[in-house]
């Protein structure tokens, strides 16, 4: 399925079997989403939660920019405070996963926490999908969820419009409350779907938080919404897998200069053959 090959975190397993492969490929061709339960350990949950739970304490919004106070439970740079979060990118089950709709050298356009106070909901709650472009049949970015909590019925979990990926038409919100579906799941679960998929997140009924990490993936010949390859520090960036820093764009940076650009292929900021 890819010809990608990267040192793996032994802590993972390695690949996806091929029924759970299967599986995968059926469900976001048909109704444009999948989970897989039990993605990561309870250990590494616990981890991430952590992480992310400090972080969402810590961020100030910026005055007068109202989408920093739209996202304030939503971080954007937790790949650049902590190296745990970028080994999520190590995975290889991400690479046998994303490679069959964006192609062997997608990379990440956006990477987000997902955090749901109690007895509330965040920017995410509007009806609306990752991906503004529609080519049917061609998926131009990908959406993955790493569940940090349970997500049941009443705590803010993914609500999503089976099969709306296919049409390029967007659903009112009378369509959407008919036929949209929850998503529901352990922690520690990976929930994929197609970006073009419409979907909201749903307000938290009950008195607990309820934390995720998002990314949105794309093709290797699209901008970032960040330029990670600046952002990610060198400490961080240097000590990553191949196939990490490929999706941080290390691969399809542009040169700045003629001797930047005149390189062997093997020392090219824009690998060759990349689509």
């Amino acid at each position: 399925m890819s010809n990608i090959i990267n040192r793996q975190d032994p802590g993972t397993p390695p690949s996806l079997d091929s029924k759970t492969l299967s599986t995968t490929e059926y469900h976001l061709s048909t109704r444009g989403y999948a989970v897989i339960e039990g993605f990561l350990s309870p250990a590494r949950v616990s981890e991430l939660k952590t992480i992310m739970l400090d972080a969402v304490d810590r961020f100030r919004p910026r005055e007068g920019i109202v989408q920093s106070f739209n996202d304030k439970y939503q971080i954007h740079d937790l790949l650049v405070q902590s190296r745990t979060y970028c080994a999520l990118l190590e995975d290889y089950r991400l690479q046998q996963v994303m490679a069959p709709h964006l192609g062997d050298h997608w990379i990440m356009y956006a990477a987000t926490s997902s955090s749901i106070p109690p007895r509330g909901t965040n920017y995410s709650s509007r009806i609306h999908v990752d991906s503004p472009r529609f080519h049917a049949g061609y998926a131009f970015n990908m959406g993955v969820i790493w569940t940090l909590d349970e997500y049941t019925e009443n705590n803010g979990c993914l609500e999503v419009l089976p099969g709306s990926h296919h049409s390029p038409e967007t659903p009112n919100a009378e369509i959407f409350e008919a036929a949209s579906v929850k998503v529901l799941c352990g922690a520690g679960a990976l929930i994929v779907f197609n970006a073009r998929l419409f979907h909201r997140t749903s307000v938290n009924e009950t008195a607990f938080w309820r934390h995720a990490m998002t990314m949105n993936s794309c093709r290797s010949f699209m901008k970032p919404r960040l330029d990670w390859v600046r952002m990610v520090p060198e400490a961080i960036a240097q000590d990553l897998s191949l196939q990490a820093r490929r999706i941080l764009g290390f691969d399809t940076r542009v040169p700045t200069s003629l001797d930047e650009f005149f390189r062997p292929d093997s020392e090219r900021l824009y690998k060759p053959g990349q689509g």
